[in-house]
Parts: C-alpha cells; sequence; structure tokens
C-alpha cells in the first residue's frame, strides 16, 4: 500500500486525456499554414495561424479545467458529430454547386478555418476513442490512487468469516481493488457453512469510508458501514424477487446489477450460484461509474479463481 498522501496526488481522467490530445494538434494549423504558403506561393498568414491555435488551445485549456462529467460529453460528443458532418456536407455541395461564393477572400478565410477546426475536432475526437475508450485500458494501465493502509476499514463477521481458508485469499483482493478514485466499499455475501440453500449474509466488509475526501457530516463512517451492509442485503433480496420476475422471459438468471445514481453507484455480482455468493460494491464518484464496474468484473474473476471456479 502506498504511504503518500492521496489528495495530494492529481486524478487524471479522461476530459485531462482528451484535452492533452487536442492540444497537440496544435501543431496542425501550422502545418498546413506552411503548405499553403509554399503551395500558393503566398507570405505564412500569423493571422490566420494565430486564430487557429489560440481556438484550439482554449478550447483544450478549458476541458482540462472544468473536466465535466462523462454522461454529459456523451451527449455534446453526439451532437458536435452530428454538426460537424451536417456542416462539412454542406461545404462539399456548395463547393459542388455554388463556388462563385467562395470567390472571396473572406468567404474562403471564414469557410476555410471552421472546415479546419471541425477537422481538427474530430480528429482529436477519433484519436481519443481509439486509443483511450475501452473501459478495460484504464485497468491495464491504472490511474487509481491506492489507499494507505490506516484508511482502510475492514469488518469480519466473527463466525462467518474464517481467515484460515479462501475467505482471507478473496478479502485480500477486495481490499487491494480498493482506491481513492474508484471503488470505495466492497462487501462479499454468501450462505452459512453446510447451509447452501439459507440466504446469504456478510462475511466481510472493506471501504475507504475513512478517507478524508469521502466522509459526511450527517453520518460517521461507522454509521455509513452499517447502512450499506444493510443495504447490501436488500439489494440481494430484490435480486432473487428480479431472478423469479424475469424468468418468464427466458433470458437466464440475473448476474449483475448497476444502481446508478447522482452520486456514483451500487453494484451487485453474483460470485456463484450453488452455493449463493454475491458481491456488493459502491463507488462514490460518478465520472467512474463504467470504469469501477468494469474492474468489479475483473475482481468477480479473481474471486471466483480463489474459489477455483472458471472465469465466468
Amino acid at each position: 500500500m502506498s504511504t503518500a498522501d492521496p489528495t495530494s496526488m492529481p486524478k487524471i481522467n479522461w476530459s485531462q486525456r482528451m484535452a492533452g490530445i487536442l492540444a497537440s494538434t496544435i501543431a496542425l494549423p501550422l502545418i498546413f499554414e506552411i503548405l499553403l504558403a509554399l503551395l500558393g506561393d503566398d507570405p505564412f498568414n500569423f493571422g490566420r495561424a494565430g486564430v487557429a491555435v489560440v481556438i484550439v488551445g482554449l478550447t483544450a485549456g478549458g476541458l482540462y479545467i472544468a473536466r465535466p462529467g462523462w454522461l454529459n460529453v456523451q451527449r455534446a460528443r453526439g451532437a458536435f458529430l452530428i454538426l460537424a458532418g451536417l456542416g462539412s456536407a454542406i461545404h462539399g455541395f456548395l463547393v459542388t454547386a455554388a463556388y462563385d461564393l467562395f470567390k472571396s477572400d473572406l468567404v474562403q478565410d471564414i469557410v476555410g478555418m471552421l472546415t479546419l477546426l471541425l477537422g481538427v475536432t474530430t480528429f482529436a475526437i477519433g484519436c481519443f476513442y481509439f486509443r483511450v475508450e475501452d473501459v478495460h485500458e484504464v485497468i491495464e494501465n491504472p490511474t487509481t490512487t491506492a489507499l494507505p493502509a490506516e484508511e482502510i476499514a475492514i469488518s469480519t463477521v466473527p463466525g462467518s468469516y474464517q481467515a484460515d481458508s479462501t475467505d482471507r485469499a478473496m478479502l485480500e483482493a477486495c481490499r487491494d481493488a480498493l482506491s481513492v478514485e474508484r471503488l470505495h466499499y466492497i462487501a462479499l455475501y454468501e450462505p452459512p457453512d453446510g447451509q447452501p440453500d439459507a440466504p446469504a449474509q456478510r462475511i466481510f466488509s472493506v471501504d475507504a469510508f475513512e478517507q478524508a475526501k469521502y466522509r459526511l457530516r450527517q453520518v460517521s463512517p461507522h454509521q455509513r458501514r452499517e447502512l450499506y451492509q444493510a443495504e447490501g442485503l436488500r439489494i440481494i433480496e430484490r435480486h432473487h424477487e428480479l431472478n423469479r420476475e424475469l424468468s418468464v422471459l427466458y433470458t437466464g438468471r440475473l448476474t449483475r446489477m448497476v444502481l446508478d445514481v447522482e452520486q456514483g453507484a451500487l453494484y451487485h455480482y453474483e460470485i456463484s450460484r450453488e452455493p449463493s455468493r454475491h458481491l456488493i460494491a459502491v463507488t462514490l464518484d460518478q465520472d467512474h461509474v463504467y470504469t469501477t464496474d468494469a474492474e468489479l468484473d475483473v475482481l468477480k474473476g479473481r474471486l471466483r479463481r480463489e474459489l477455483g471456479l472458471p472465469r465466468h
């Protein structure tokens, strides 16, 4: 475990990466301007190049500082691509059918600059999604901050948790999965030994509620932990109810639920069926709902391996 102060480490998320890719395209307007000067035998237009650099730079800087939510930018991305496609189509039509409009130097500069900016931004979006959209890339190259050991609370249930069994290995796997940015609570539920048909009960839980960033004035970390432990049982009960209700669809068993709330998400994963083991987890960061879900899928695979079960 790292002992560094996690609050002092910068939080690198998707918007900062996107800003970096967009900023790296600043050189493109300069290259295009040089090519225009060489091909057209005209002097280098510092004003036009400067406008393009300033607009791209300000856009990248605003994205880096603002760090908007992932859902908002998905909507913005869709709207931009629609407008970019429509604008490119109109531009192509006008160049073909109404080329007289482009005889004016001012019209050429304005339309050319807009087309350049649309192209650069579309290029940056394409690079971003080619490189970093897949959430599994985040897991393979994690950017999370490990929690100091003193800020991880471990709660085991006497009589249910067996330190000399696979319970210990699974607890260590869950503890290692916690981070400052993403996973903040994990609990494992399973039936009592020798009673595979009995309702699942909590074996252990680990959490980051002692971490200063996620403390609440309304409740203490201990109270918050108890609330999640109780809610975990209700989610598992609801899982069984939904299984019965969805059986009429003949789509198989329900294996996972994601309850996306305003401040993060609650997750339910079915680790195994016989006996019925369940994982309840929480992220308190809305920006990491998707990446946390992918990390939990990896954690589920690790827990199944500890139990001697196949990956899925």
